[in-house]
């Protein structure tokens, strides 16, 4: 019996270009190489005899050579083996970033527990076994020469004569999108694929899945396979009998329903023997997606969700500067309220690393408020600009021009009340200064930076 841990999907020097404060996005970055000492943490406690990263080491074919030197520092800490194969984003091939001079030089002189596997070819290597003996493993590499490869990555494990490693433990480790399997007995897709393929967008966001980098696992000899360690996916998920993705190790963009990114798998296999595969927690940020309608609470209600959710866990923790958001908002809101929400959020976006938010509320000021701005007698101004304002919201204001878009008629009153309240002394509740949430939140469809 062996036990290694299985990781793929590191990203390392992913820019995350969203993230509009420079500080914020360089702390997201760094912590992806905090990440790596974790899994040597991880290592010595489950007393691991290597560690297999399954594609991706790094986001970019052409990393900085501050990232490489970094990467490799902390891949060092890990003391056991680390087995590696080039994934789409980091393919291998000629004049790829693994034949690069520097990053040669850096490897001897940084790292020597990392082997980067180039071609689909059978190593076998001895390590430790659970038992202290040395144990002889057969690792089978799938990696990527390109960034888009057409042929399934695996197809070479097909023509293998397994009797040439007798009762070796044989692991496979492969990136791609793979087609569905069934979990437990209930399908865990919809006969599709699994695996963002090899297209990206925005940083955070899932890619398309595409029919490139296709991993045909359902034509392997499972019976003579251990474990298949598979990259590409960012949360762990069964993918078939033996067949994992571990998923990435810190997290890096906002998760979908049933995804479990955030962790590695601590695999004990042995050669005929069905795998123990648990996961274990290496991420530390916290992705956070919320839908609010506003009620009778308001605000309030935002920001006490906000404050328990990123609330540390244990003490000791970070809390809300380890957390990002993506918020929906609607309802309608008063004059008040739109205020309260105006400097919620402004708060809220100094805290978080980043705060996404798609503000849908509209603003519908009570009776109240506008009687008090359009009765004010020292204020004939004031009140006049009100009155006509509030006839234009009604639509009982005459003239021969078309009715201006409500939405700019709310906003209007709103900078007026915010001007008149500024005046009586609540410097609180003046207009907000204009706080950058999201560098790309014009482009997606009434998201906006508050």
């Amino acid at each position: 019996m062996i036990t290694f841990l299985h990781t793929g999907d590191w990203q390392i020097g992913k820019p995350f270009a969203s993230i509009a404060d420079l500080a914020k996005q360089a702390r997201v970055q760094q912590e992806r190489i905090e990440c790596i000492r974790r899994i040597g943490d991880l290592a010595r406690r489950r007393r691991a005899a290597f560690v297999v990263v399954a594609g991706d080491l790094f986001d970019s074919p052409s990393p900085t050579n501050a990232t490489v030197a970094a990467a490799l520092g902390a891949i060092a800490s890990i003391e056991v083996p680390v087995y590696a194969i080039p994934g789409n984003h980091d393919h291998g091939g000629h004049d790829s970033l693994w034949e690069q001079p520097f990053f040669k030089r850096e490897h001897r002189r940084l790292a020597a527990n990392f082997h980067l596997i180039g071609e689909p070819e059978p190593v076998t290597v001895e390590v430790g076994g659970d038992d202290g003996r040395p144990v002889a493993v057969v690792l089978l590499p799938c990696p990527l020469r390109r960034r888009h490869e057409a042929d399934d990555p695996t197809a070479w494990i097909r023509g293998l004569d397994f009797a040439a490693f007798a009762d070796r433990p044989r692991i496979v480790i492969a990136h791609g999108s793979t087609t569905v399997f069934t979990l437990g007995g209930s399908a865990v897709g919809s006969g599709g694929l699994v695996g963002p393929g090899s297209s990206t967008r925005a940083d955070e966001e899932e890619p398309a899945v595409s029919s490139v980098n296709t991993l045909a696992l359902d034509r392997l000899p499972i019976a003579e396979l251990d474990y298949l360690a598979l990259g590409d996916w960012h949360g762990f998920l069964a993918a078939g009998p033996k067949a994992y993705y571990s998923g990435t190790p810190e997290i890096d963009r906002f998760p979908k329903p049933g995804q479990r990114p955030g962790h590695v798998a601590v695999v004990t296999a042995a050669r005929g023997a069905e795998p123990r595969v648990e996961t274990v927690t290496t991420g530390r940020f916290r992705w956070l997606v919320g839908q609010f309608s506003l009620a009778d609470d308001g605000p309030r209600q935002l920001d006490d969700w906000l404050s328990e959710a990123t609330r540390p866990a244990t003490p000791g923790e970070p809390g809300f500067d380890a957390c990002l958001a993506r918020l929906e908002i609607e309802g309608s809101v008063s004059l008040a309220d739109r205020a309260a929400l105006d400097r919620i959020v402004e708060s809220w976006a100094a805290r978080l690393l980043r705060l996404d938010l798609a503000d849908g509320t509209v603003l519908a000021p009570s009776a109240e408020e506008i009687r008090d701005l359009a009765e004010r007698p020292g204020d004939p101004i004031i009140a006049r600009v009100a009155t006509e304002l509030v006839a234009l919201l009604e639509g009982t204001a005459g003239g021969p021009e078309p009715r201006p878009d409500p939405d700019v008629v709310r906003h209007a009153i709103h900078v007026l009340h915010a001007l008149v309240t500024a005046g009586e002394g609540t410097a609180d509740d003046a207009p907000p200064r204009v706080v950058h949430a999201d560098a790309d939140a014009a482009g997606r469809g009434g998201r906006r930076g508050t």
